[in-house]
């Protein structure tokens, strides 16, 4: 059975111990990544509970994996980008635990948003894409790029 990834719940219910959603994702599904001419191809998503106790925040991780087309800001030649990303989210009680943690470097959300297991997959693909792509022969050279404009 194919996942769905479009159900909506709170971060809390993500977070609970033993929630799991996982499967390919359809580029059509992927509107936010893809509105920019980016192409996705072999994208796999998994969203798991990692519960938690009074001693422990609750907590789900992300994850996903793929491939993103791009194109080079430095060659404007189109390139392949593997994405392999995951990361944990903590679920805070209210917004006043969520400023307590401003300081913390981790991901968090107030345990009564709502959000589909699909936004947080393709947030994290987003998160994977460079601010300023470039192909691996670009990477390489660090030399600046001089490009003439008539």
């Amino acid at each position: 059975m194919p996942a769905d990834w479009n159900f909506r719940q709170t971060a809390l219910q993500f977070a609970r111990q033993g929630y799991r959603i996982r499967g390919t994702l359809d580029a059509a599904l992927l509107s936010r990544t893809t509105e920019d001419g980016t192409t996705v191809a072999d994208v796999f998503g998994e969203v798991v509970g990692l519960g938690g106790s009074d001693a422990a925040r609750p907590s789900f991780s992300v994850l996903v994996q793929g491939r993103l087309g791009l194109v080079c800001q430095s060659c404007s030649v189109g390139f392949e980008l593997p994405v392999d990303a995951m990361s944990t989210i903590y679920v805070a009680r209210d917004a006043a635990e969520i400023d307590a943690w401003e300081e913390e470097s981790f991901e968090s959300l107030e345990a009564t948003e709502k959000t589909s297991a699909l936004e947080l997959v393709e947030d994290e693909l987003l998160l994977a894409i460079p601010y300023v792509p470039r192909c691996e022969k670009c990477s390489v050279d660090e030399s600046p790029k001089v490009h003439e404009f008539n």
